[in-house]
């Protein structure tokens, strides 16, 4: 219901421009859509902005707006001052190749037929290849990938008949219209204001209560899109043992997390860890499925963790990252870096090993004192494995240890 003058402006410049048009998503907005858990609308807009049947003549273009309640547009008449006549064309980057072409077969059949099918790519009947470096062609379609987080592909024609199907990453746009059109001064409108309107002009039917549930989660993506370490939090104590156990792992296929040798042990196993507190806590990362309490992103799974060692230097060192997804690895560094930690380079074990901040590296002699050094069992602990029971002292320096820990099943092995 249209209860005041300025949504009925609203209202009337949304009709009067969508009526007959194309829509434009810029890649942040469709980023971010495709950020949000599986969701009617989203998939709807999505299909819209690749150019569906109901919206097919001027276009208008969609951008993310300075605050989570708007989205921000162009008009077409606006855009057409800077494209002109001319379409946006795209061109092929440095690194394209064979390894970024999703046309391998196994046993006769596409393994990526699922990606085809979704760009409407009839891989048997349009000849398909490599296209090389610096080839300007046109980018007929987009879809994320299901497998790679983060990864989108697309539909790229060039010549007269040649298509294949490439790592957006690999394809820029080839002078710098395109980016200009983003950087105009645009009409910001809110969110759910939009979605109604869209819906409406599309004859798409959705339910008041589909709305809510779409603008909420738009704007949670919005809030962690802004800040990618929403999700990560510092826990210590009962909650290092808790976290350590595999039922609270978001799945994650063959991960180094699922795979950890401590993920099915009995939470024992970690007193040294949670009866430390003053010197030992755990760095965790969200799982995707989840929602922002209080302005903080939380889950009941995690896809990452790595414990934060209080040094006697005074340091802190976030020991090794177990994960999911190797490229949540950087974000884990990063973390690291904006907090003033030192964190280890190389995933591994090793005790003796590189120590990164930011771009700053060394190879440190680290010594953790415990106020508590004897337990019942023991984890394997990475990293700082040499303890040193009579002077409470765990360290990744051999000389002066009592025993390594290095088991699996809870015990030691003396030095």
């Amino acid at each position: 219901m249209i209860t005041n003058y300025n949504q009925f402006k609203e209202e009337s410049l949304l009709e009067s421009i969508l009526l007959e048009s194309k829509l434009i998503f810029s890649d942040k907005l469709i980023n971010l859509l495709n950020t949000i858990p599986p969701n009617k609308i989203k998939d709807e807009l999505l299909k819209l902005s690749k150019g569906g049947e109901d919206l097919n003549l001027v276009q208008n273009y969609f951008d993310l707006g300075n605050s989570k309640e708007e989205i921000t547009f162009i008009q077409d008449r606006r855009a057409q001052q800077i494209l002109g006549d001319q379409p946006v064309k795209f061109v092929t980057t440095n690194g394209v190749g064979n390894a970024y072409l999703t046309f391998n077969k196994k046993n006769d059949q596409y393994v990526n037929r699922a990606i085809f099918d979704a760009l409407g790519f009839d891989a048997d009947s349009v000849p398909h290849q490599n296209p090389g470096e610096n080839v300007v062609g046109d980018i007929m379609g987009e879809v994320p990938s299901k497998k790679t987080p983060g990864k989108v592909y697309v539909l790229f024609k060039w010549g007269e008949n040649n298509a294949c199907v490439i790592n957006k990453q690999f394809v820029i746009p080839y002078d710098d219209r395109y980016d200009r059109i983003w950087s105009l001064t645009k009409n910001p409108i809110r969110i759910g204001r939009v979605v109604n309107s869209l819906l409406s002009i599309a004859k798409i039917t959705a339910t008041p209560k589909e709305i809510e549930d779409f603008v909420n989660a738009y704007k949670s993506s919005w809030d962690i899109m802004n800040d990618a370490f929403l999700k990560f939090d510092v826990v210590k104590e009962g909650d290092i043992a808790y976290w350590y156990s595999n039922e609270n792992y978001e799945d994650g296929g063959r991960s180094t997390l699922g795979n950890s040798c401590m993920a099915e042990v009995d939470s024992s196993y970690f007193d040294i860890y949670v009866k430390n507190p003053d010197v030992c806590q755990l760095v965790i990362l969200y799982g995707d499925k989840g929602q922002l309490v209080d302005g903080k992103w939380k889950s009941d799974r995690i896809k990452g963790r790595a414990l934060l060692w209080k040094t006697s230097n005074g340091e802190m060192f976030m020991d090794r990252i177990y994960y999911n997804y190797e490229s949540d690895v950087d974000l884990f560094k990063q973390f690291a870096e904006r907090n003033d930690w030192w964190c280890k380079k190389h995933q591994d074990s090793d005790s003796d090993f590189t120590a990164q901040k930011g771009n700053q590296h060394k190879n440190p002699s680290y010594t953790v004192r415990l106020s508590k050094s004897t337990f019942d069992a023991y984890p394997y602990v990475d990293t700082l494995t040499y303890i040193d029971f009579s002077g409470k002292t765990l360290s990744n320096e051999r000389d002066g240890a009592d025993a390594e820990l290095c088991s699996t099943g809870g015990e030691y092995d003396e030095i």
